[in-house]
């Protein structure tokens, strides 16, 4: 197997060259969920592999690369609770819509009429490949922190160590049971039309994307705990940030509820990301 991927043309002797390989299979599993979602008529069952989209390619560096540090280790055991966690909750969400309206998600679904006509092929240029991008740049500190710290004595667990899987912790803490609660609310009917507003989404209208970006901060504390030269990997958390505030994340959710009365007054009570109590107005 190693001949024919180094016949390929990847350099496994190099971390750039395993980082690009890993990149390469991100790649290829998109296209392919691309072309399945052309059968199925829209390209949902790319939320079922989202999460597992970061987990995988930092197994592959790490097994390539003989990692055996403890700091590689960590990493890896972070971004594959973080991965599979993620990857579960999408493909149970994707297979309960399948399963309920034998459609998909209604954002997949809104793009297949707004790309029309020639959805097919927008479709790859628009709605998949990104998101190849996006886990490629997001997943930057996981693989290449594994890389950066293959050998034995290539990453020794130290106090920055320990400060990012603290932050880890209490990120997955909020992603986890963010999820599991809003799960639990709207497998309630009589909690149609209404809007979660306890346990952790008492006070942060998005306590999952908060996590998130939590769980990612951590991962990269971790990554450059032990190596600083890699300093630079802190353009995934970074456009992770970006990415769950505002573009896709929070301000899509709120501009696509936005409109409904009901949801303003979320708005207007609670924060959009921070989880940080704000005052009620006793008006409203």
């Amino acid at each position: 197997m190693t001949e024919i991927i180094t016949g390929l043309g990847f350099d496994l002797s190099t971390n750039w060259g395993i980082f690009w390989l890993c990149t390469t299979y991100t790649f290829l599993v998109v296209t392919l969920i691309w072309i399945i979602g052309c059968f199925q008529t829209d390209h949902s069952m790319m939320d079922g592999y989202y999460g597992f989209g970061y987990a995988i390619p930092t197994l592959i560096a790490f097994l390539i690369s003989g990692a055996q540090s403890q700091t590689a280790a960590v990493l890896l055991l972070m971004c594959g609770l973080h991965g599979c966690r993620l990857g579960i909750y999408l493909s149970k969400r994707w297979m309960g819509y399948k399963k309920v309206s034998g459609g998909g998600d209604q954002r997949y679904l809104g793009f297949v009429k707004k790309f029309q006509p020639g959805y097919w092929w927008k479709s790859f240029f628009v709605v998949m490949e990104p998101q190849a991008i996006v886990i490629a740049v997001i997943g930057l500190p996981a693989v290449f922190g594994v890389l950066a710290s293959k050998g034995v004595d290539g990453g020794q667990l130290n106090a920055l160590s320990l400060l990012g899987m603290a932050l880890f912790g209490y990120g997955y803490y909020f992603e986890t049971v963010a999820d599991g609660q809003l799960q639990a609310f709207k497998a309630d009917k009589f909690n149609k039309g209404r809007y979660l507003r306890t346990g952790v989404w008492t006070h942060t209208r998005h306590p999952n994307y908060f996590g998130n970006t939590c769980v990612w901060w951590g991962i990269w504390i971790v990554a450059v705990s032990a190596h600083h030269e890699i300093w630079w990997t802190v353009a995934g958390p970074v456009f992770n940030t970006i990415m769950l505030t505002g573009i896709l994340g929070r301000a899509f959710q709120d501009k696509f509820m936005g409109s409904r009365p009901e949801y303003q007054k979320v708005i207007h009570e609670t924060s959009g990301f921070l989880p940080i109590p704000k005052k009620r107005d006793p008006s409203r």
